[in-house]
């Protein structure tokens, strides 16, 4: 019965963030926010509805783990080794230069530098569980400036365990700079075991137990490895979220990554809501109200403090303008391991005052709070158009400048957004078939590795209007997003089209709820692989039952032309085949139904050409071609109509042939045959 105080607390946390969340989803606000409000509503400093704290913190901490774990899962080791130059140049640049700047700003207001130097730790630091829900939510961890943004995150985690064991050395004659030296390798070394061993350990371990049909203990096996990688990365000197962030990326590399990951993420999101509810537990509502000027100031000083260092650290390593300034907006507030830097901090006395003590947590869950409008903030502005794609440091690649001189952006030629698997691939495929094409990447290494390879690759970003305009977007036939970017399709697919009304748009996407809003946007067409994963499961299931493959086909078409047919309603065809540049006439292929208005009539009868301007070529009807088809030919339900003519003539011609316009209900006497 003793544990019926934490049961009560527990249920006093959860039923009020329920309520809360609901009232902020009604308003259309964040959860997280929700959360923070919740715990300042129902901690010891206002209803005091919750009597112990270190309860609702280690399963907070839990939560932040797991959140780790996950993301390490779902992120994979080659991505971080991608990543390097963010992680290892980005990262540093941002840290040392906002711990600088806070220096000299308390060094101006006569602040001693111990102190100083430890506010300058904590406002270093932003929030790994906060920034990664959001992109997460928005689908945009994989988004490049996602990317960027979790590297640097990444780097701030590592120097945890570097600001811990420097505070003695900052608040006095605790020990030696050779002590604290070999402490830093020390643990850099324990961290090192913990990763091999893992990367070699953990995949043999999850082999043994999957053959055994036991998902609980697949479960069991699953937690032990996280906790336990978490816990020798903490006796290593390094946090546990970062434990366990490395746990999941050493799992990711194994085929049983996802199956971990699936098994986790419900206790992940109940946990993980605890640590933002903990936090604001945290803020004192009097010293709150009796200081809130001088808050605010504080606030507005670290968030444009934090965007201007991590932006302009961004922009010196490589990262276009726009890009930098979103990852700034999004990493503007102070994060959770400030807080232990701060209890670790008050372990030395005189080294952080009271005073400072509850500003640095008062300003910290405001600027957790502000967090997601923050990031929408980052999104606008990074979209004034003198920013995009602007960056005052160039690579050590080819860029713009060559990119507008190369002779393939003279037209004709298709321009691909990204450089990821689907890039390679669909690169791979043009160059067998000598179809000229262009790629525009902003992974400075990718970039650097392709053009050494002969790759028509440069260092651009697909948002930008001079990039795309130097990569010949203007005169090029097709332009691709290979890229899972939300962010740079809401952006760049209009830009595109109102740079070039006839270009062909292709457009990936991983949801179905981003077809109409692209279609919109002006794409002709929309990849939604949730949606093409659904087809490839029905196909294979037809298959296994051994249906006929021209029926496993039909179903296949026939579900496609039921998803897709919302969106092309009111547009008949986008022109497949080009004769030639110089030479405005271009073939199309349409296929006569059942409704057709021309089932049965000979081609003579249906006054296409006169009415529309289009000619019929040819007829392919069950696997034979009829060429140049006479004026007595009748049409059949299926036939395959080989058209020809101007883009607007084959529209009109389509729209006729399905029924969509009114040339199809003209007289017969009118005009000639076709």
């Amino acid at each position: 019965m003793e544990h019926l105080p934490v049961l009560r607390d527990l249920i006093i946390v959860y039923a009020a963030g329920t309520l809360v969340v609901y009232l902020f989803h009604k308003i259309g606000q964040s959860a997280l926010v929700a959360f923070l409000i919740t715990g300042l509503l129902v901690g010891p400093n206002m209803l005091g509805l919750v009597s112990d704290l270190e309860v609702v913190q280690i399963l907070a901490e839990l939560g932040v783990m797991l959140l780790l774990f996950s993301v390490g899962l779902e992120f994979s080791l080659r991505k971080l080794l991608q990543m390097r130059r963010v992680v290892f140049l980005t990262g540093p640049a941002q840290v040392l230069g906002t711990v600088g700047l806070t220096w000299l700003l308390g060094r101006i207001f006569d602040l001693p530098t111990p102190v100083a130097l430890v506010i300058g730790f904590c406002v270093a630091l932003s929030s790994t569980a906060m920034v990664v829900r959001i992109l997460v939510d928005r689908g945009e961890l994989d988004a490049f400036y996602g990317r960027c943004a979790f590297g640097i995150l990444i780097f701030q985690d590592l120097s945890v365990v570097a600001m811990i064991v420097l505070l003695p050395q900052i608040a006095g004659p605790h020990g030696n700079w050779m002590e604290i030296l070999v402490n830093l390798v020390g643990a850099g070394g324990l961290l090192v075991g913990v990763f091999l061993l893992a990367r070699y350990l953990y995949p043999a371990i999850l082999r043994s137990i999957v053959g055994i049909p036991s998902k609980e203990l697949f479960v069991i096996v699953s937690l032990v490895l996280f906790l336990g990688a978490a816990w020798a990365a903490a006796k290593a000197g390094f946090s546990l979220a970062l434990g366990a962030f490395l746990a999941g990326l050493v799992i990711s590399g194994s085929e049983y990554s996802q199956l971990v990951f699936s098994e986790i993420r419900p206790l992940r999101d109940s946990l993980n809501s605890l640590f933002f509810i903990s936090i604001g537990m945290l803020v004192e509502p009097r010293f709150l109200l009796s200081h809130w000027s001088m808050l605010l100031i504080l606030l507005f000083a670290l968030i444009a403090g934090k965007i201007v260092v991590t932006a302009t650290s961004a922009v010196l390593t490589g990262v276009p303008t726009a890009v930098a300034l979103t990852v700034g907006f999004a990493l503007a507030q102070i994060g959770e391991f400030s807080f232990v830097l701060l209890q670790s901090a008050g372990d030395y006395p005189g080294l952080i005052p009271y005073e400072w003590y509850q500003a640095l947590i008062s300003v910290a869950v405001m600027s957790l709070l502000l967090s997601p409008f923050l990031v929408k903030a980052g999104r606008v502005v990074s979209a004034w158009p003198p920013l995009a794609g602007f960056s005052p440091v160039a690579p050590r690649s080819r860029g713009l400048t060559e990119l507008a001189t190369e002779e393939r952006t003279a037209g004709d030629h298709v321009i691909i957004c990204g450089f990821g698997v689907s890039g390679r691939n669909l690169a791979r495929v043009l160059k067998a078939n000598a179809i000229p094409y262009v790629i525009l990447e902003l992974n400075v290494q990718t970039v650097r590795e392709e053009q050494a390879n002969g790759e028509p690759i440069f260092f651009a970003d697909c948002t930008d209007v001079e990039a795309l305009e130097r990569a010949g977007v203007k005169t090029a036939r097709v332009i691709v997003y290979a890229v899972s970017d939300p962010f740079a399709l809401r952006r760049s697919v209009p830009l595109a089209r109102s740079l070039n009304r006839e270009i062909v748009i292709l457009t990936r996407t991983k949801w179905l709820a981003e077809i109409d809003e692209l279609y919109q946007l002006g794409a002709n067409e929309v990849i939604a692989e949730e949606f093409e994963a659904s087809i490839e499961l029905l196909a294979r299931i037809l298959r296994v039952y051994n249906l006929p493959r021209e029926l496993v086909a039909s179903e296949i078409r026939r579900i496609r032309q039921e998803r897709y047919s919302l969106f092309r309603s009111e547009r008949a065809t986008v022109p497949r085949l080009r004769l030639a540049r110089d030479l405005d006439v271009y073939v199309e292929t349409c296929r006569v139904s059942e409704k057709s208005p021309f089932l049965g009539k000979a081609i003579g009868q249906t006054h296409l050409r006169n009415l529309t301007g289009a000619l019929i070529l040819g007829i392919v009807r069950g696997g034979q071609a009829i060429n140049n088809p006479g004026a007595h030919e009748r049409i059949r339900a299926g036939d395959l109509l080989v058209l020809s003519g101007t883009k607007e003539q084959l529209r009109r011609a389509v729209e006729a042939v399905q029924g969509l316009s009114p040339f199809a209900d003209q007289s017969p006497d009118q005009g000639t045959a076709s």
